[in-house]
């Protein structure tokens, strides 16, 4: 599986080789059959831009998946750093420990996890705490 972190964002330093684990770990949790997986920290121009043109919402949002694939999951995991922040206000953690949920999140999309209707969001969201708990914290 290849796997890469392209950091537009200037308030956040994340390592790469810390992202590729947590795709790993999670990746191997889920059974998700991945090629590859590239997740791409930007701001909320670049969110709102891409949630605009793919869903016709010109709002912020945390966190935007695209699975490229066919065969196999090629998946981008588009993460807003200020949108990020502001929830890790909100919960009480650091914003690199948001990140982390958003990134396992993305993955849980990428497995084909839904949040549209509330009852897929709430057993998406008892497997996103699951997996969040069971990786280190950054």
């Amino acid at each position: 599986m290849e796997i890469a972190l392209h950091n537009t964002h200037p308030d956040i330093n994340l390592e790469e080789e810390t992202v590729t684990e947590l795709v790993r770990k999670v990746s191997r949790d889920l059974s998700l059959k991945m090629a590859s997986c590239t997740v791409i920290c930007t701001d909320d121009t670049l969110i709102s831009d891409l949630h605009n043109t793919y869903f016709n919402d010109p709002d912020t949002t945390d966190v935007i998946t695209f699975d490229l694939g066919e065969d196999a999951v090629e998946g981008e995991i588009y993460v807003c750093v200020d949108q990020a922040a502001r929830q890790a206000k909100e919960f009480g953690v650091s914003t690199p420990n948001e990140i982390r949920r958003l990134i396992i999140h993305g993955l849980l999309h990428l497995a084909g996890y839904d949040d549209r209707e509330e009852a897929d969001r709430r057993e998406m969201k008892e497997l996103e705490n699951r997996l969040y708990g069971q990786t280190p914290s950054w």
